[in-house]
C-alpha cells in the first residue's frame, strides 16, 4: 500500500493559471487528483473555487488565494503560483469563503461580507471598478450565515432566514420580478421570499436557487438550457468558449424573473442544492440525486447525448447507495459516495476535470481515481503509519477544476461517522468577542491534532455558523452553561484578589452571546418555521403543520425561565418589530406558516385577566438582571392551561402585557383566504389542551381589557376597542374550527360572562338589532360574537327580543283602535282590526286539544307575537302566569302522546322522534311547532321528550350518530361496533345491505338508503356512508314533511335573530328546563313574607320535610305544585325565586301556591306532623285554577 501523502488536499483539472495552486507535475491541466503543497501547520477549513483562481480557508480564519488575477480576485496585485494570504482580511477572522467566476466573498465571525474582483455588474455590491477587499456596508446590520456567487451576481443568507441579491440581472436572475440591463448595485432585500425558512442558497451561472428546510426548491433567472427545471424548452445548444468569462448569449430568451417551486421534486424531500454555470443537482434526504438542465458534456450524468434535459431526474446510476455530497463545476459534477468511498465525476473532462485520468467527457459517473479509501479496504493499520488509508471529508468544484478535502480514516467501508464538534474557544481577533454566534470551525479536536471534519450535506445542523438562527436544544445548552459560568455571589471571606473581573466580563459576554442568538430566532417568521421540526416536516401541507408542538411549547418555557427580564424584553420586541407587526396577508410558502404554529403554544401569549391595580407590585421594577425562574414563580404558574401565568411581557417590564397576543391575532386575522384555511386545518388538528390555551388567552386578554380604567379619548377607545375586535375575530374562527374537531373542547370554554358586567347588553342589543333591520353603517357590537355569551345572557337576549315584539305588537293594537275610532263614524261602519294587545286563548280541559288547534288555526301570525293569555272555561283565575304555565303542560303531554300516533316512543330512552307512518295531517304539526315556540316565546319551560336532534335541526345543525345513540341507544350503539370494526370481513360479520326493514302496524316496510340499496352490501370500504345514510333517514329522510311543517310553524313565532345565538343544548335546556341537581339551592334562593324567617320553627319544619323526608318525586311535585312545572330554567334556581308568606289559619287549612308569583301561603301549623300531612295533600293536586 502505497504511503499517505503529507498534504490532505487533492486537486485535478484546469492548471494553466496556477488554480491548482503548486503541485509536483508540471503542466497545463492534471488529469487525476494529485497532492496540493499546503503548509503542514494548517488545518483546512474550506475551499472555493472560480473559474480560474481558489481560495483556501483554514481553521484560523484565514484567507489565502492562487490564480488567474486579471479581475483582481486573489485580492491583492501580484499573482504567484502559490497561496498567498489575503492581507486585507488579516484583521478580520473569516469562517466562509465564497467564489464566483471572477469575484469572490467572505464571511467575518461578526457575520460582516467583505467582496473584491470584478464587479463588471455590481456583483461586489458596491458601486464602480473597484476590485480590492472591501465590506458591504449596507449589509453591515445583518449577521450573513451564507454566500453564493455567480457569473456576475450574487446571494447573501442572514441568520434572519432574508436573501439579499445584487449584481446583474439581465436574466432575471435577482428574482425581483423584472430583467434590467442596469445592474442592481446595492443590495436589495428579496420581499417574495421574506419568512421562508431558508436552509441553503446556490447562484449558477444566469440562474439562482433556494431551498427550504423541509425541501421546496424556488429558481429564477435564465432558463435556455431548463435549468431552472421548470418546463421542457426547445433550444440550440451554444458551445462554449474556452477562456471567455461568458459562455452565454447576452440577450435573454428564456428566462424567469420571479421566484418559482419546482413541484416535480415535491415529496423527494430535497436537503441540498446546487448549481453549475447552466445546470442544476438537488440531494435528497435519502442519499439520491438530481439533475436538469444544460447536458452539453453529460453533466447531468443520465448517459445520454440530449443537450438539455428540463425535468429533475434522478441520476439511475447512484440510486444504489446513498450519496452524501454534490459539487457543481462549470460544467462538471462530481458527487461523494461515502459508502463505497467513492468519489464519482461527470460532464465536461477535456481539462482533466474528471479526474478519471483522462480528457474526455462522460455522461455517466466515473470514479475519479484517487488515493482514498475504498470499499473492502482494511483500516487497521495505525493512524500513525504512512500507509493508513484517506477518506474524502469535502469536494470543491471550479471553472474546470476541482478538489478534495480528505483526512486519515480511523473507520472501516462502508461504516462512516459524520463528525459535528463545536469549538466554542473565543477567537483571537478583538473583533470576534462582539458577537454571540460561537466560530463554527471545520475541524474536530483528538488528543494531538485538528482533524478535518466529514461533512454529510443531508445533516442539518441548526447551530451551523452556516444556519438560520432557530430555538434549539443546543442554543439553549448554550445559554444554560453560559448562565452556570457566572460567578455567585461572592462570600465574605472571599477576597478581591480570588475575584477575576476580567473573568466576569467574559462570562457575561457569553450569556449575552448566547441569548443574542436565540432573540435573532423570534425576529423573523423564517427562523420560527424551521423551528422545533417534527419528523415528519417534509410533508408539511394541508393537513399536516410539521411542528413538534409539544417541543415548541418545552424549549420556549426553558429558554423564557432563563432568560433575565431586560434580554426577555429585547426578545419581545425583536418578534414585535421582526415578525408581528411586519405580517403580511400572504407568504411565498406554506412552510412560512410553521412559525404561526410555533407562537401558537407561547406562553409569551399569556394574558392576565384584570390589570395591576394601582398599588399593586410592579414587575417592571423589579431586578432586571435576575432570570425569570427567579421571579417568584411557582411551578403552578407554567400550567399547559394557560389560566394562570407566567405573563411574560408584564415580567419583562413592558406596559401592555396582551401586545404580542394582539400581534398575534392581527397576524392570523389579516391572512388572504387560502393561507387562511390552511391554518384553520392545522389548528383544528393540534393537541386539545393548545387548542384550549389559546381559547383561553384570548377570553383573557378580552376581560383584561374590559378591567380597565375607561378610556378618557378617542384613540384609548378605539385601540381597546381593537383589541377586542381582534381577538373576538380569531375566537371566533376558532369556534367555528371547535365545531370540526374531534373531540372539540367544550363551548363554555369560549364563555365571557364578565361581558354582562361591564357592557350593557340590552342596549348594545337593542342597536344591533336597529342596524341590521335598517341595513345601515353596521359597528362594532358584542353581539357579533354570541359564541361569548353564556346560556342566561343568551336567555336574557331572547326574552328582550320576545318582549320588544310584544311591545310593537301592543302599539299596533293601540294604532288600530284609534283607527277604529276614528275612521268608524267617518265611514259609516265599523271598521275591523285587532285592537287587543293580548292573544286570549280560551279552552274546555275536557276538549283541550281541540279548542287549542282551533284557536291556532284561524289566528293570524300577527296574533302569535302579541302576550299570551290562557283562561280555562268555567274557572275563575285570571292568567299572570300560573294558568299559561298549567296550560302547556297539559297540551304538550297530551299532544306528544304516542297514543296519537304522531311520535314513536323510543322504549330505551323515553325519547318521542316523528313517527314515520303518522297519519295526521302535515297541518297538526304545523300547529304542534306552533305551540313550541309560543312556549319560548313566552318563558315557558315544556316538557319535550325530543332527542338534541330537534333542536340541532331547529338551529340549522345535522344531526350526527351521537344524536342517534340518544334516541336508540341499540341502535346507536351497534352502528358505533360496525365503524370500529377493523377487519375487512364486514359483509361476512355483519350482513348489512344499504336497506331497512321497518315495522308498520303490524306489517314489515322495506326502505332502501340509497337507490338499489337492497343489492348494496355493506363493507369496509363504505360502512361510513351506510353509517351517514342510516342516520340521515331517521332524523330527516323518515319524517322529512312532518317536520317541515313543524319547523314551519315554530318559526313562526321564534323567527328573531336572539334563537341564533343558541347551541342545541342550550336551547334544549330552555325549552324543557333542567333537572334539579342540588335542591340545597331551592332553599338558599326562597325569601319570606311577614312573621316567617329562614329559622322560623314552621319554616324549619318546612325545610326539613321537603328536602330530608320527601322523595324525589315528591319534590318535583311540590316544584310543579308551586311553579306549574317540575324543572327548572336552564340557570337554575337562581332564576326562579319563591316566596313563602304566612296565612293567618288554622291546621285545617291547605297551603295555597300562586304559581303566577311562584308564591306559597303556609299557614302557621301547629307542628311538622301537620305540616307533613298537608303539603302532602296539597301537591298531589296540581291541576285547576280558582280565586284565592
Amino acid at each position: 500500500m502505497c504511503a499517505a501523502p503529507k498534504c490532505f488536499l487533492f486537486g485535478w483539472g484546469a492548471c494553466d493559471d496556477n488554480q491548482l495552486g503548486p503541485h509536483e507535475q508540471d503542466s497545463q491541466q492534471i488529469s487525476s487528483p494529485q497532492p496540493i503543497t499546503v503548509p503542514s501547520r494548517w488545518t483546512i477549513a474550506r475551499v472555493a473555487c472560480g473559474y480560474k483562481h481558489t481560495l483556501l480557508l483554514n481553521a484560523d480564519g484565514e484567507v489565502y488565494s492562487c490564480g488567474g488575477n486579471e479581475f483582481g480576485q486573489l485580492g491583492r496585485s501580484d499573482a504567484p503560483p502559490d497561496f498567498r494570504r489575503i492581507t486585507a482580511l488579516e484583521n478580520h477572522t473569516i469562517t466562509d469563503i465564497a467564489c464566483g467566476a471572477y469575484h469572490n466573498a467572505a464571511i467575518s465571525y461578526t457575520g460582516r461580507l467583505f467582496t473584491w474582483g470584478c464587479n463588471s455588474n455590481g456583483q461586489l455590491g458596491r458601486e464602480g471598478d473597484d476590485s480590492s477587499v472591501k465590506m458591504i456596508r449596507s449589509l453591515a446590520e445583518h449577521r450573513v450565515v451564507q454566500v453564493s456567487l455567480g457569473l456576475e451576481h450574487s446571494l447573501v443568507l442572514t441568520d434572519t432566514s432574508r436573501l439579499f441579491v445584487f449584481g446583474s440581472n439581465i436574466w432575471g436572475q435577482l428574482g425581483l420580478g423584472f430583467r434590467s440591463d442596469l445592474p442592481i448595485v446595492i443590495p436589495q432585500q428579496l420581499m417574495c421570499l421574506s419568512g421562508l425558512p431558508i436552509r441553503c442558497i446556490s447562484a449558477g451561472g444566469v440562474h439562482s436557487a433556494v431551498l427550504t428546510i423541509s425541501g421546496t426548491l424556488y429558481v429564477w433567472g435564465g432558463n435556455k438550457y431548463g435549468q431552472l427545471g421548470l418546463e421542457p424548452i426547445e433550444m440550440v445548444a451554444v458551445e462554449s468558449v474556452s477562456g471567455s468569462r461568458s459562455s452565454i448569449e447576452s440577450a435573454p430568451q428564456h428566462s424567469v424573473s420571479v421566484p418559482t417551486a419546482v413541484k416535480s421534486l415535491k415529496g423527494q424531500r430535497a436537503v441540498f442544492v446546487d448549481c453549475g454555470e447552466s445546470h442544476t443537482v438537488v440531494l435528497t434526504e435519502e442519499g439520491g440525486v438530481f439533475t436538469y438542465g444544460g447536458n452539453q458534456f453529460g453533466q447531468l450524468g443520465h448517459g445520454e447525448s440530449s443537450k438539455s434535459i428540463s425535468i429533475p431526474r434522478k441520476v439511475a446510476d447512484l440510486m444504489d447507495n446513498p450519496t452524501t455530497q454534490v459539487a457543481c463545476g462549470r460544467m462538471h459534477t462530481l458527487v461523494l459516495v461515502p459508502s463505497l468511498g467513492c468519489v464519482y465525476a461527470f460532464g465536461a473532462g477535456s481539462e482533466g476535470q474528471l479526474g478519471t485520468n483522462t480528457n474526455t467527457d462522460s455522461s455517466r459517473p466515473m470514479p475519479v481515481k484517487g488515493p482514498w479509501l475504498r470499499s473492502g479496504t482494511s483500516s487497521n493499520q495505525s493512524t500513525n503509519s504512512p500507509d493508513v488509508p484517506l477518506e474524502v471529508a469535502r469536494l470543491y468544484a471550479g471553472g474546470d477544476h476541482a478538489y478534495a478535502l480528505t483526512r486519515k480514516s480511523t473507520l472501516t467501508y462502508p461504516y462512516m461517522r459524520t463528525i459535528r464538534v463545536i469549538d466554542n474557544r473565543p477567537p483571537r481577533n478583538p473583533e470576534c468577542s462582539s458577537y454571540p454566534h460561537a466560530l463554527h470551525r471545520m475541524s474536530v479536536q483528538n488528543k494531538t491534532k485538528s482533524q478535518i471534519v466529514v461533512e454529510d450535506f443531508r445533516v442539518w445542523d441548526p447551530m451551523s455558523s452556516r444556519s438560520i438562527a432557530t430555538v434549539c436544544p443546543q442554543a439553549l445548552d448554550h445559554l444554560r452553561d453560559a448562565l452556570t459560568a457566572l460567578p455567585l455571589p461572592a462570600p465574605m471571606y472571599r477576597t478581591s484578589s480570588t475575584c477575576s473581573e476580567s473573568s466576569d466580563s467574559t462570562n457575561s459576554q457569553h450569556v449575552m452571546f448566547a441569548s443574542l442568538r436565540l432573540e435573532t430566532a423570534f425576529s423573523s417568521l423564517g427562523c420560527l418555521a424551521a423551528t422545533c421540526l417534527a419528523d415528519n416536516h417534509f410533508s408539511t401541507g394541508r393537513d399536516q403543520h410539521g411542528v413538534d408542538l409539544d417541543a415548541a411549547r418545552d424549549l420556549q418555557q426553558q429558554l423564557f425561565r432563563q432568560l433575565q427580564p431586560k434580554n426577555l424584553r429585547r426578545l419581545i420586541e425583536k418578534l414585535m418589530d421582526g415578525v408581528l407587526n411586519v405580517a403580511r396577508p400572504n407568504y411565498p410558502s406554506i412552510e412560512c406558516l410553521r412559525g404561526l404554529m410555533v407562537l401558537a403554544v407561547s406562553d409569551l401569549l399569556n394574558t392576565p385577566r384584570a390589570p395591576d391595580r394601582p398599588n399593586s407590585h410592579d414587575s417592571s421594577h423589579s431586578d432586571i438582571s435576575a432570570p425569570i425562574d427567579k421571579h417568584s414563580l411557582s411551578d403552578s404558574d407554567w400550567n399547559e392551561s394557560g389560566e394562570a401565568g407566567p405573563f411574560l411581557v408584564k415580567l419583562a417590564g413592558l406596559p401592555n402585557p396582551g401586545m404580542v397576543l394582539h400581534g398575534f391575532t392581527l397576524a392570523i386575522n389579516q391572512l388572504e383566504p387560502a393561507p387562511s384555511k390552511i391554518i384553520d386545518r392545522w389548528f383544528a388538528r393540534v393537541q386539545p389542551r393548545y387548542f384550549k390555551k389559546l381559547v383561553t388567552n384570548l377570553n383573557n386578554h378580552i376581560v383584561y381589557i374590559l378591567n380597565m380604567q375607561p378610556a378618557t379619548a378617542d384613540y384609548e377607545r378605539r385601540s381597546k376597542e381593537e383589541g377586542v375586535r381582534s381577538s373576538l375575530e380569531l375566537m371566533k374562527r376558532l369556534y367555528r374550527i371547535n365545531e370540526s374537531r374531534q373531540p372539540p373542547i367544550s363551548y363554555v370554554s369560549f364563555y365571557i360572562p364578565v361581558v354582562r358586567e361591564k357592557v350593557n347588553i340590552d342596549s348594545s342589543f337593542l342597536s344591533w338589532l336597529r342596524e341590521r333591520e335598517s341595513g345601515g353603517m353596521h359597528f362594532f357590537s358584542f353581539c357579533d360574537y354570541p359564541f361569548i355569551f353564556d346560556a342566561p345572557t343568551k336567555a336574557r337576549l331572547l326574552s328582550l327580543e320576545a318582549t320588544l315584539s310584544m311591545q310593537n305588537a301592543v302599539n299596533q293594537a293601540e294604532r288600530n283602535t284609534l283607527i277604529q275610532s276614528v275612521m268608524s263614524p267617518l265611514l259609516g261602519y265599523p271598521v275591523l282590526t285587532s285592537t287587543s294587545p293580548f292573544f286570549h286563548v280560551t279552552v274546555r280541559r275536557d276538549f283541550l286539544i281541540q279548542d287549542t288547534l282551533t284557536y291556532l288555526t284561524v289566528a293570524n301570525p300577527s296574533e302569535l307575537r302579541k302576550v299570551l293569555r290562557v283562561q280555562f272555561a268555567g274557572e275563575e283565575a285570571v292568567d299572570e302566569g300560573g294558568v299559561m304555565k298549567e296550560f302547556f303542560l297539559l297540551v304538550m303531554r297530551d299532544l306528544l302522546s304516542p297514543i296519537y300516533g304522531m311520535f314513536r316512543c323510543y322504549p330505551e330512552s323515553r325519547m318521542l322522534w316523528f313517527s314515520e307512518f303518522t297519519m295526521e295531517s302535515d297541518n297538526v304539526f304545523l300547529l304542534i311547532g306552533i305551540l313550541c315556540g309560543l312556549a319560548i316565546y313566552n318563558s315557558i319551560i315544556v316538557d319535550l321528550a325530543f332527542p338534541l336532534a330537534m333542536f340541532r335541526k331547529l338551529l340549522g345543525d345535522k344531526p350526527v350518530l351521537d344524536d342517534l345513540m340518544e334516541l336508540d341507544p341499540v341502535v346507536g350503539r351497534s352502528l358505533q361496533q360496525l365503524l370500529d370494526y377493523e377487519g375487512q370481513d364486514v359483509a361476512e360479520t355483519f350482513c348489512l345491505t344499504f336497506s331497512l326493514d321497518i315495522d308498520c302496524f303490524g306489517e314489515t316496510r322495506h326502505i332502501e338508503l340509497v337507490e338499489n340499496g337492497s343489492n348494496i352490501e355493506v363493507t369496509h370500504e363504505n360502512k361510513s356512508l351506510y353509517v351517514e345514510k342510516y342516520v340521515d333517514y331517521v332524523f330527516n329522510k323518515s319524517c322529512e314533511a312532518p317536520y317541515r311543517a313543524f319547523e314551519r310553524g315554530f318559526h313562526q313565532v321564534c323567527a328573531g335573530h336572539a334563537l341564533k345565538f343558541f347551541r342545541p343544548m342550550e336551547l334544549q335546556s330552555l325549552v324543557v328546563g333542567s333537572e334539579v341537581v342540588n335542591w340545597n339551592e331551592l332553599r338558599q334562593n326562597t325569601s319570606y313574607q311577614g312573621v316567617y324567617w329562614d329559622h322560623h320553627p314552621v319554616i324549619e319544619w318546612f325545610w326539613e320535610v321537603l328536602l330530608v323526608e320527601f322523595s324525589v318525586e315528591d319534590k318535583k311535585r311540590f316544584l310543579r305544585f308551586l311553579t306549574g312545572c317540575d324543572r327548572v330554567p336552564l340557570f337554575g334556581f337562581t332564576s326562579l325565586r319563591i316566596t313563602i308568606q304566612p296565612m293567618n289559619c288554622g291546621d285545617e287549612y291547605l297551603p295555597v301556591a300562586h304559581t303566577c308569583a311562584n308564591l306559597l301561603d303556609l299557614p302557621l301549623y301547629s307542628s311538622k306532623d301537620v305540616l307533613r300531612l298537608k303539603l302532602s295533600i296539597a301537591i298531589q293536586h296540581t291541576e285547576g285554577f280558582g280565586l284565592v
